[in-house]
């Protein structure tokens, strides 16, 4: 089962908070606090006079050097990203930034810039209490030779990425590539491990709404399934990974409840905390996300202000590149025999993504040609994931540009696309679930 969609909620929240900045430079901070004890541990042990042998009697004023430009650079550094924030939510969409705030590269380059800069204020400190002795001297000289290298590579590595940092295409790339993981992940895991729910729950079974209003952005398959086995439940999750819910809206519908209405909402409160809602959607959880945020940044790409039609292209290029991973049809693997679990479908991937850059691209005949195309090809790929889906949404993009293109060979082509499809798609194929 994928491990990027069924997490449990204490290693999801711990993977989440590594991917914090003040993680690694705290990281930095305790190197510092370790290097003066095991100085001051050390100082009996190493000969007298081997400081000076080998200059570690100059520490000090390296790391005077090292305090003083590391905070220099950090400012450079920190005035840089938010250019590269600012263009990239102009220029592609705002959801875009939060993958390059999470950036690795980024994160980690500025984390040792600033990390250096307290490792060298911890240095000092200690090296002004006195306290370490030329033994001591010697182990703090070492780390600090090792943390010069770490900050020399740090900087290499962040000349290599400024050249693209915030770009449109160094966006999309990285929203293809979460989309790309996230849609592998659920696929691997159509069901997350429990029992396809076709339709809608029960009618007898009784439903718990969302406490506040936000997007579910972890589900803890695990422990939802334990809380069932424990209760004897059922549990039918009618929201999902990247769903919107509020106040009004059922989180989830439960069978076999206990009469006691005390004792019934506290199983139920105990579900809830199972389920993380946020403000935001996030794109680890949530492929329909990605794809919706590569839709946006092509529609603005279509904008009069902008007025970029090869960057739309170019973002149904890199959806068809995502999707032809969806190659076959998924079979459950129940390892929850007791939840029941919705399923994202090929229609409703492509009917939110495509739909919207065909009709901000009713005119733009080139825009036209690579949808239909797209279809086309995710129909040879698939014919019963994507035949029905793509039939209808082809014969939608030609409602588009009937009344978008001037030329009528223009629009006989795209019709004649379109009937393409039609004819290559399963007369009987229904679409098909994740």
């Amino acid at each position: 089962m994928a491990e990027g969609i069924n997490i449990g909620k204490f290693r999801w929240r711990l993977r989440e908070i590594l991917q914090r900045l003040w993680v690694r430079v705290t990281s930095f901070a305790v190197l510092g606090l370790l290097t003066a004890v095991t100085g001051f541990l050390l100082r009996n042990q190493i000969p007298d006079g081997l400081a000076g042998m080998i200059g570690a009697d100059a520490i000090a004023p390296i790391l005077d050097i090292i305090a003083s430009s590391m905070l220099t650079v950090t400012t450079f550094s920190l005035s840089i990203l938010t250019a590269a924030y600012a263009t990239a939510s102009s220029g592609t969409t705002p959801r875009a930034v939060q993958l390059l705030v999470k950036d690795g590269v980024s994160q980690t380059v500025l984390a040792t810039f600033i990390g250096a800069f307290i490792f060298s204020l911890v240095g000092l400190i200690m090296l002004n209490t006195g306290l370490y002795g030329d033994g001591g001297r010697i182990v703090l000289f070492g780390v600090t030779l090792a943390v010069i290298l770490i900050v020399v590579v740090s900087l290499l590595r962040w000349i290599n990425r400024l050249g693209e940092l915030g770009l449109i295409g160094d966006t999309m790339s990285r929203v293809e590539r979460s989309t790309d993981e996230a849609l592998a992940n659920r696929l691997a895991a159509p069901w997350l491990g429990a029992n396809p729910l076709r339709g809608a729950p029960p009618l007898d079974s009784v439903a718990h709404h969302a406490p506040q209003v936000g997007y579910v952005q972890n589900c803890d398959m695990k422990a939802l399934s334990e809380l069932a086995e424990r209760h004897d439940l059922i549990l039918y999750m009618t929201a999902m990974p990247g769903d919107f819910v509020h106040l009004g809206s059922p989180l989830f519908h439960v069978m076999n409840l206990p009469d006691e209405d005390e004792k019934a909402q506290a199983i139920c409160g105990r579900i809830s905390g199972c389920i993380t809602l946020r403000p935001t959607r996030s794109f680890e959880q949530d492929p329909r996300f990605g794809f919706s945020v590569l839709s946006e940044i092509g529609q603005r790409a279509l904008s009069p202000a902008v007025n970029d039609p090869g960057t739309a292209v170019l973002v149904v290029g890199r959806m068809l590149r995502i999707l032809s991973q969806w190659d076959h049809e998924s079979i459950p693997e129940v390892c929850y025999p007791r939840l029941y679990v919705p399923a994202i479908t090929a229609q409703e991937i492509l009917r939110a993504s495509l739909l919207p850059l065909a009709r901000d691209g009713a005119g733009i005949f080139a825009l036209q040609l690579a949808l239909q195309e797209a279809m086309t090809a995710l129909v040879r790929l698939s014919p019963a994931v994507f035949g029905t889906a793509a039939a209808a949404l082809a014969r939608d993009f030609t409602r588009y540009a009937a009344q978008g293109l001037v030329l009528e060979d223009e629009r006989e082509t795209v019709i004649a696309l379109a009937d393409a499809v039609a004819r290559l798609a399963p007369p009987s194929c229904a679409d098909t679930d994740t």
